[in-house]
């Protein structure tokens, strides 16, 4: 029995959950690997009987996440699960995921979804997810990577009769804002001495060789780009968003998040007193590069 994680992450929410399940999955299989979504070969995607997919929730699943499901091989007979982090609700992401996968013929046997840490610039730092995942959502991620794998060996045994019924899904109202997109400023770019935002645009839509230079082609408006780059050669019109983007995260994300601290399903690890809105995130890290990419593993 041979699994693959396969995982998109930028800040390290979703890889560290990401290890964890395989932690959980490992001793139980043949082979597990955790593979990067950009790094996955889609061709040997039939060569595992347990797939496994996540990402953060971005409105619902990113761009990126969605072609690389919808280019993959007929998958019928094979088994999958989806797991997701976000900064205050799934929203969309499991929805539109899992309607997808079933599309290329998956049996969709699990769904899990975490708290990650908030890095967003025009959001309050610290955030009320600040801290997650801890080391209880990583011993939550371990049990799921284990119940996967031994779902996936009772299957084998026992047939679909073992696969438990997912709760519905339905598809909720679409409400993401649109966000301010970045700018190049090719005079402050050192490229090609300098590549970094070239190299975790997530879906790929930067090209400096080009001529006129290609940037933001599909973008996400993740603003990662102007986030990384330490010349603070692209920029973002942070300012404009700020009164209607903190207006929506004071009525939907507050109120998701104080609605699951009641149901015992989200644990704030910080003040609600540290939680200052008119000091967003890229007011405290005005210098560039506003974040530091975490060394890999």
């Amino acid at each position: 029995m041979k699994a693959i994680i396969i995982y998109f992450s930028l800040s390290g929410n979703t890889k560290k959950i990401a290890q964890a399940i395989r932690k959980g999955m490992s001793p139980l299989l043949e082979s597990c690997d955790l593979v990067k979504l950009k790094d996955v070969d889609s061709k040997r995607i039939e060569n595992y009987d347990l797939i496994g997919i996540g990402s953060p929730v971005w409105g619902g699943p990113p761009k990126q996440l969605m072609w690389f499901v919808e280019a993959l091989p007929d998958l019928h007979g094979k088994y999958a699960f989806a797991f997701s982090t976000h900064g205050a609700r799934g929203g969309r992401f499991f929805p539109v995921l899992i309607k997808l996968l079933k599309k290329k013929g998956l049996k969709v046997i699990g769904l899990r979804d975490w708290y990650g840490s908030v890095f967003l610039p025009m959001m309050p730092k610290p955030y009320f997810t600040e801290g997650h995942p801890d080391e209880i959502d990583l011993a939550e991620a371990r049990a799921f990577g284990e119940e996967m794998a031994k779902l996936r060996l009772r299957v084998e045994a026992e047939g679909l009769r073992a696969v438990p019924r997912l709760p519905k899904l339905p598809l909720p109202r679409a409400t993401r804002l649109k966000r301010p997109r970045p700018k190049f400023n090719a005079e402050k770019c050192t490229y090609p001495a300098c590549t970094l935002c070239i190299d975790h645009c997530p879906v790929n839509g930067i090209d400096l060789n080009a001529r006129p230079v290609v940037f933001g082609k599909n973008c996400h408006t993740c603003h990662f780009c102007e986030m990384i780059c330490p010349q603070g050669a692209i920029s973002v019109d942070y300012d404009s968003f700020i009164k209607k983007g903190h207006r929506r995260g004071k009525t939907i994300y507050v109120s998701s998040l104080a609605q699951a601290e009641a149901e015992g399903t989200f644990r704030p690890l910080v003040p609600i007193e540290s939680i200052r809105w008119d000091i967003p995130y890229y007011k405290i890290y005005s210098e560039h590069p506003r974040y530091i990419i975490p060394d890999e593993d």
